[in-house]
This record gives structure tokens, C-alpha cells and sequence, in this order.
């Protein structure tokens, strides 16, 4: 059964905080810290028949319980999905069967548009509201930029907490209009939906530049990798299909307190298969241990194992190392802004860190 949040676990928090110095967070301020820890395997963005997707929320849930995921926010458009029966189907079946226990947290897509008449040019302004209390309606606004402010603070006013999704869905929202606006730190570098032009082109930056645009002006963003399923019944590359993004989330229980307080300090990493045994970041240091992956031959029992290049990315997306080996690490040198790493498997998987920026750098706003 899931554990209960009181006050004394946030005491833990704050008190470990000052104890271990290593950890994912770009600032070294707010989060969980504690030794022995674990990851915790979720996805934030995912679609049922409420909206858009192409089956029931329990099924839904299910595929991702039974494919080693801890934790599902349905993210339903302008819709927030009733888990509470759901959720005590899953409490039930963990308890009698002794097995993981499965989270589930409430979202939703909160769905909006901005058009520019004089060139007749549409805008999709979508953003997730994460263990929002209530429905946020579509705030709208006269650019995009205020269509992202007003539901922004909608959604916190709704008691959940933002993250921006795919800025290049329909080439909508730059750089410039994420750092315009305030009570952001979470959008997404990865979706795995097939039309949301995540690598960018034609003049326009993908994610992971989009994301060193904004670290460079010396703000925290934290990056996150989802799915944004909607076909659980056809399978293919033109279906947006489950399991091809998600986040790694470090805490230190499987409640929903302790995974919003993990998210929301940037406790986590965004993975397309990647996978860490550790990862610490603090004292001018970024440093993994890459779980090793492969396909043991059936006849002769040999690993087929694949190799993993680490790419340590600096401020303006300069790289500052590669690393082949399984245990990379970078320290930042004087100039440093930041330091933010992302491995990538022969198998084509990718796994991303969070930044980590010099000491006395990087603000939240």
C-alpha cells in the first residue's frame, strides 16, 4: 500500500538536504537527499478514450503497470480523469497479490490556441497540469505568450503544477516565449508522438537546443521525456504509441507528496531506454554509472551488449566532453555556466540529465 505524507518526511527532506551534497538538482536548495533512495519509472503525458485516446483509463493504466512503470499521470485534453476507483483497483490487486505497488496522479492537458488573423497563423499552446485539484479551462490570450501565462497560473492556482508540452507542435512556442513567462521550470525535450518535429528543421531548433537557449541566459528548466500516447490498439511508427519516453524519478517512497516534491526539484532524468545505476551531480561534478544493456545469444550465452557514448553539453549547446566509458563524469571548469549530459545506447535510446550549474549560477526565474 502506498504510504501517507505527513510533515516529518518534508523535515527529512529539508535535513538531508544539508547532509548530502550530491544529487540531480541544478540547485542544490530544495529536494529530496538521502542515501539508498531508488528510481522510480513514470510518464506524464498520456491520452484515453476521455479525450482523443483509443482506449478506457483502465486499460490505459494497466499497459504501463505491466510494463514496469511505478507511476501514470492521465493527461487527458481539458478533461481530468477520475482516478480514485482505479486507483483503489491497484491498491487491492498489489496488496493480495504481493506485488509493485502503482501510482497514479491526476492531470490534465490543458489545451489552447493562439491565431494571428492578419497572416491567419495558429499557435498550439498545450500544457500540462500535474495533480491539478479541478479542471483548468483554456485561459486564452492575445499572443502566445499570454495564452502560456494565464494558464500557468491557472494550473497553479488549481493546486498542480506545469510543464509545457512539445514547443514544436506546429512550430508554436520559442525559446524567447518560454523565458518570457514566470512559474515555469518543466516542458518537455522528447515526445514520442510522430508529429511533433522534436530534432526541429527548416530553421527551427530542436528541443535540446531550445532547451541550452534557455540554461544559457542562466535559468533553470528542467527537461522531460514522455510518450504522449493515444494508440494502445495500432502499433507502427505513424501511431503514437506507449513506452517511448518517460521520466526516472529519484525518491524516496512511492507516494504522491514524495513524487511531486521529487518532479518538481528536477529529482529525476527523461529516458527513451537508458538507463542509470547512479548519477549524482554537486560539487562542480556530474558523474553516472550506465546500466549495461544487451541480448544474451541463446545458443553460446554471450552478451551482445550495447556501447554508450556520453555527450557533456555546456552553455549555447557547446560540448565540453564525450565520454565512452560507463562511469562519465565531468567537472566544470572556470567559464563553465552549466553542465548537462545525454547518453546515447548503439541500440538509438537517449537518456538526459538534468543540468547542473556552477556554484552560485542559475535561478529559478
Amino acid at each position: 500500500m502506498r504510504k501517507s505524507f505527513d510533515h516529518r518526511y518534508l523535515l527529512r527532506l529539508l535535513t538531508l538536504a544539508l547532509i548530502y551534497p550530491l544529487g540531480l538538482l541544478a540547485d542544490p536548495a530544495e529536494g529530496p537527499r538521502k542515501s539508498g533512495v531508488r528510481w522510480y519509472k513514470g510518464n506524464t503525458h498520456t491520452h484515453t478514450l476521455n479525450s482523443d485516446g483509443d482506449s478506457n483509463p483502465g486499460e490505459v493504466a494497466h499497459w504501463y503497470r505491466d510494463h514496469g512503470y511505478d507511476f501514470l499521470v492521465l493527461s487527458d485534453h481539458n478533461y481530468l480523469t477520475e482516478i480514485g476507483v482505479l486507483q483503489r483497483e491497484f491498491d487491492r490487486e498489489t496488496e493480495r497479490e504481493k506485488g509493485s505497488a502503482f501510482l497514479l496522479i491526476p492531470g490534465e492537458e490543458v489545451t489552447d490556441q493562439y491565431i494571428e488573423e492578419h497572416d491567419n497563423r495558429y499557435y498550439a499552446v498545450h500544457i500540462n497540469a500535474i495533480a491539478n485539484a479541478r479542471v483548468v479551462d483554456p485561459q486564452g490570450g492575445a499572443s502566445v505568450r499570454e495564452v502560456l501565462q494565464r494558464n500557468i497560473d491557472a494550473i497553479h492556482a488549481s493546486g498542480g503544477f506545469p510543464h509545457v508540452n512539445h514547443p514544436n507542435f506546429y512550430w508554436s512556442i520559442t525559446a524567447d516565449d518560454l523565458y518570457s513567462v514566470t512559474r515555469l521550470r518543466h516542458f518537455e525535450i522528447f515526445n514520442g508522438h510522430p508529429q511533433v518535429h522534436d530534432w526541429g528543421g527548416g530553421g527551427f531548433p530542436g528541443l535540446e537546443e531550445l532547451w541550452d537557449a534557455l540554461l544559457s541566459r542562466g535559468r533553470i528548466y528542467y527537461g522531460i521525456a514522455v510518450d504522449d500516447a493515444h494508440n494502445f490498439k495500432k502499433w507502427g511508427p505513424k501511431y503514437s504509441n506507449p513506452g517511448r519516453g518517460w521520466v526516472m524519478v529519484r525518491s524516496e517512497e512511492l507516494s504522491l507528496s514524495a513524487i511531486l516534491t521529487a518532479l518538481k526539484a528536477g529529482e529525476f532524468y527523461a529516458s527513451t531506454g537508458v538507463e542509470f545505476l547512479e548519477l549524482t551531480a554537486g560539487g562542480g561534478r556530474l558523474s553516472l554509472r550506465i546500466r549495461q544493456s544487451g541480448e544474451v545469444h541463446e545458443k553460446w550465452g554471450m552478451l551482445n551488449e550495447f556501447k554508450y557514448r556520453t555527450t557533456f553539453v555546456g552553455k549555447d549547446g557547446r560540448i565540453l566532453k564525450i565520454d565512452e566509458s560507463m562511469a562519465p563524469s565531468y567537472e566544470l571548469q572556470p567559464g563553465d555556466l552549466y553542465v548537462r549530459a545525454r547518453v546515447d545506447s548503439s541500440e538509438g535510446a537517449s537518456a538526459w540529465t538534468q543540468a547542473l550549474f556552477a556554484p552560485g549560477k542559475g535561478q529559478a526565474y
